[in-house]
């Protein structure tokens, strides 16, 4: 009985051993796939069994370049077919990375000699221009025209076409000038426009509240616009009352002043422009100031207005010391208030005016209003010069010392 059993075992071993040499046994070699980002993205390996193919992993994306396959050397000659390539030994697999695309760098500045545009690659830095003006350094470039945010040279990267805005500060008298204006989003055809101000005052600066239509300053060509009332900062009791037509290449003025007796810039007073197609006038605290009308309007003035223009109020300072003095930093800051603004439109068939609205300034509407950040004579228009406080709306003109001008 035992002879039996010790030939079944003998016979057993002999048949796995003869199973072992024919190749039958399930174990099959294990090989290493790496995937080599190539820098762009990590590694990563993965281990398969046996001569196979393999699946192709999710894209690998990463920024300023586009993924472009995966390739059997680090030059990226030959593309590793998912389809067809299997692997049969250890491996490693590279990334091939492209360029996302060029893209062109423009630069908009209304002061010295603006650089000229050009491309770069997707994920480049750019070197920061610098031009030059005789009146004004330059601040720094922006990445919208309302100046909210900086270019940074040193970290920022081209992604899509851009255009820098150059902001300038002055460099007058040791300081940079900031103004203020507030613009209606609204533009109007006729109407009557009613402001109660405490004007601002100061020598070499102007103090306004005018119509006009917004494109006047674009070039050369487009029509200008625009009726004005400006207080100046030679008198203090004196208006200027004006019409502008032509264009920017050559304006047309008439310009009229009136004497009121009155400090303007110590109390409130009620200042009002009617526009209609029969006559433009202008009032303070309900006197006519002047009034124009097609009869004498000696050169042509009125029929040229013939654009939708918005209502704005500033307060600013120009180079003409003639025309406003000479700026004066010791009465820098001064401010403009408006307690209340009021507009009617005109019915050019009733000849009569209806109260469209009024805005007391309990606070900011910015629906209807914008503030200014562009420049405008030897100061630089900055939005938080625009601020609303105790019910009134604060035109202001601040200073900023200068210590050093690079």
């Amino acid at each position: 009985m035992k002879k039996f059993v010790i030939l079944g075992l003998s016979l057993l071993s002999l048949a796995c051993l003869i199973t072992s040499c024919n190749g039958k046994d399930d174990s099959k070699p294990i090989f290493t796939v790496v995937f080599n980002g190539q820098e762009k993205v990590e590694n990563d390996t993965i281990s398969v069994e046996g001569i196979t193919l393999i699946t192709e992993p999710t894209e690998p994306k990463t920024d300023y370049f586009n993924f472009a396959g995966w390739y059997k050397e680090k030059e990226c000659i030959n593309q590793w077919n998912f389809n067809t390539d299997k692997v049969d030994a250890p491996i490693t697999l590279y990334a091939k990375w492209v360029i996302a695309g060029t893209y062109t760098v423009s630069f908009s500045t209304k002061k010295g000699i603006a650089p000229e545009s050009y491309t770069v690659d997707c994920g480049s830095k750019i070197q920061k221009p610098e031009p030059t003006d005789e009146d004004f350094y330059l601040f720094g470039w922006y990445k919208d025209a309302s100046f909210m945010f900086p270019w940074d040279f040193e970290n920022d990267r081209v992604t899509e076409d851009i255009t820098l805005y150059a902001r300038w500060k002055s460099k007058i008298a040791g300081y940079a000038y900031y103004g203020a204006e507030l613009y209606s989003k609204q533009s109007f055809k006729y109407g009557r426009f009613e402001a109660k101000m405490k004007m601002s005052y100061a020598p070499g600066c102007v103090s306004s509240m005018f119509l006009y239509y917004d494109l006047s300053d674009t070039d050369r060509d487009t029509i200008w616009n625009e009726i004005d009332i400006e207080v100046l900062g030679k008198d203090s009791t004196k208006i200027q009352t004006n019409i502008i037509n032509g264009n920017r290449k050559n304006r047309i003025t008439s310009e009229q002043v009136y004497a009121s007796g009155l400090g303007l810039n110590l109390d409130y007073h009620t200042y009002v422009i009617e526009w209609t197609p029969d006559y433009i006038a202008w009032y303070l605290d309900g006197v006519e100031m002047r009034r124009t009308t097609p009869a004498n309007d000696e050169i042509g003035q009125m029929e040229t207005l013939v654009k939708d223009e918005s209502l704005r109020f500033n307060v600013w300072s120009d180079k003409s010391t003639e025309w406003v003095g000479k700026i004066n930093p010791n009465k820098i800051p001064t401010a403009q208030y408006i307690d209340y603004v009021k507009v009617y439109s005109y019915n050019t068939e009733t000849k009569k005016f209806t109260e469209s609205w009024t805005d007391d300034f309990d606070t900011f509407d910015s629906n209807r209003w914008g503030k200014g950040n562009w420049d405008i004579g030897q100061v630089v228009l900055e939005p938080k010069n625009v601020t609303v406080e105790d019910g009134k709306l604060v035109l202001r003109i601040t200073k900023e010392t200068i210590y050093a001008v690079y």
